[in-house]
């Protein structure tokens, strides 16, 4: 899946690319294909140097069978393993505490324990227990009234898994990426540095040259073009000024931290 089809050509040529065309090669027609193509790598090259998905998109914790993904109705997916289980994570200040791999979340369907392997007996826990933070990509389990069979008892983990962590036990499956890219205001900036990482793509596909002059009959023009400017300017816009905390990857994410230290 993409933001972008082919209905969205026309916009990109009129508002983004007929200026730089009329410039840098005029009489040169770029096909229609050719345009989408680059709206779709820059769309790909934006949400992996982001690390977010661009359009909601459902992680299943299993590899989905072609009826699951049939009843997608063509919605974008992914797969990722499950989550380790410690013997600490109903603890006490814990509160069955998961941070998701993608974020921001949309929706969670399930959360569930697979013991001993994906294929065996599933225990699922109650929705009314599933507190969300969804900016953040963050899951606590609140005990609520709905009641619960605890799939093995504390003791039996302990037993099996050595008092240690059990590796992918814990199956979430959940809707996670950005809505309404190409609607909401809030994401307006994020489109722009997209369209602008399109246009880039297209004048580097096309070899650009950086400088050049053209004469006749006694006039002359001269052009320029800085595509290193181009990278910084849409660099910033993912990460903010050089030396600093910000952009959208920031929106996004949330402030990073990095902590300096010394071991004695």
């Amino acid at each position: 899946m993409s933001l972008f089809s082919s209905g969205d050509v026309a916009t990109f040529k009129a508002d983004r690319l007929l200026r730089a065309a009329q410039t840098y090669w005029p009489g040169v027609t770029l096909s229609d294909d050719y345009l989408l193509l680059q709206m779709q790598a820059a769309e790909a090259t934006i949400a992996q140097r982001l690390r977010v998905f661009l359009e909601p998109t459902v992680v299943f914790p299993y590899t989905p069978s072609d009826a699951e993904v049939s009843a997608l109705g063509g919605a974008a997916w992914a797969e990722e393993p499950g989550y380790d289980y410690d013997p600490t994570f109903f603890s006490a200040g814990r509160w069955g505490y998961i941070i998701t791999r993608q974020k921001p979340i949309v929706s969670v369907e399930f959360i569930r324990f697979a013991y001993p392997s994906p294929q065996s007996a599933f225990f699922s826990i109650p929705d009314a227990w599933i507190r969300v933070d969804k900016k953040h990509g963050q899951i606590n389990l609140v005990p609520a009234a709905a009641s619960f069979a605890a799939p093995l008892n504390a003791f039996m983990l302990q037993a099996v898994g050595g008092g240690d962590m059990v590796p992918f036990m814990l199956q979430v499956k959940y809707t996670a990426g950005i809505q309404n890219v190409k609607s909401d205001p809030r994401w307006a900036n994020l489109l722009d540095v997209i369209l602008k990482q399109a246009v880039l793509g297209v004048l580097e596909e096309n070899f650009t040259p950086q400088s050049g002059s053209i004469s006749a009959d006694g006039l002359s023009q001269s052009l320029s073009l800085d595509m290193e400017k181009c990278r910084d300017m849409i660099e910033m816009k993912l990460f903010g000024p050089k030396g600093s905390n910000g952009g959208l990857w920031t929106a996004i994410h949330g402030l990073g931290l990095g902590i300096i230290g010394s071991t004695p």
